[in-house]
């Protein structure tokens, strides 16, 4: 695996449970070569004799979502492209065949925050300064394809205003008092064996019907919000929207 994605099949020495580490060494954005790697680890983690998956960041960061050193001097086809696999990547982690555990060590923003909603189980360490939101409603950008049915499924609906419309960022114990992280966790070294812990405690759940009820809960809320956006295309920019938000 390369150095931006590191897969592990068994988390710690732990049997059953594999880790896929994001880690960059800077913000762990995403662009067409993290979703190659990204799906890469996935693939693995899928066909692997594990029950379950942690995804985790580095120290600091777990995504700052999309790159936005890259996509604002990307031509229209492969802004489109990008975007596509965005969108099929989320939504492999929100339907994903086994269950998501996610450890955030620091920044889960806009597409990072995705991937931190689109998990089962969320445990984010307590840390100043870190950063936690969808801030497209104050950068500029819609919500691409069936991404608002994940956010809507993961976030309690009495937030929906405050979240998504508004786009307000929190810090860890924030998203915990609005229940979106499960666990807070005081201290770096604590982070990742709770998560494991948490990961161990789903060793009892049966695959099949797992991935059935997945299913059966999330898809729904996916392809909604894919028709509802197909509906509004018309609305959306049609020039490059991340060139107005360079880093």
């Amino acid at each position: 695996m390369s150095s931006r994605v590191h897969y592990a099949r068994e988390f710690e020495g732990t049997p059953g449970v594999a880790s896929i580490q994001l880690d960059d060494g800077k913000a762990n954005a995403m662009q067409m070569g993290f979703f190659d790697e990204f799906n890469l680890a996935l693939d693995r983690a899928e066909t692997d004799a594990v029950h379950a998956v942690v995804i985790h960041g580095r120290e600091g960061f777990f995504s700052a979502g999309l790159d936005l050193k890259v996509l604002p001097d990307l031509p229209a086809d492969a802004l489109r492209e990008t975007t596509l696999r965005f969108g099929q990547t989320m939504r492999r982690v929100f339907l994903f065949p086994k269950p998501v555990i996610a450890a955030a060590a620091g920044h889960a923003i806009a597409g990072g925050m995705m991937l931190y909603l689109a998990a089962d189980v969320r445990l984010a360490l307590e840390r100043d300064g870190a950063r936690f939101g969808l801030n497209e409603a104050t950068t500029g950008i819609p919500l691409l394809g069936g991404t608002a049915g994940l956010c809507q499924y993961a976030i309690p609906k009495q937030h929906h205003t405050e979240l998504i419309l508004h786009g307000r960022m929190l810090d860890a114990s924030g998203t915990q008092a609005r229940g979106i992280t499960h666990e807070l966790i005081e201290k770096p070294e604590q982070l990742l064996p709770r998560a494991l812990a948490r990961a161990a405690e789903l060793a009892d759940i049966d695959p099949a019907a797992y991935r059935t009820n997945k299913k059966i809960l999330r898809e729904r809320a996916w392809q909604d919000a894919v028709a509802t956006a197909e509906a509004f295309a018309h609305e959306a920019p049609s020039e490059n929207v991340f060139a107005r938000i360079r880093r």
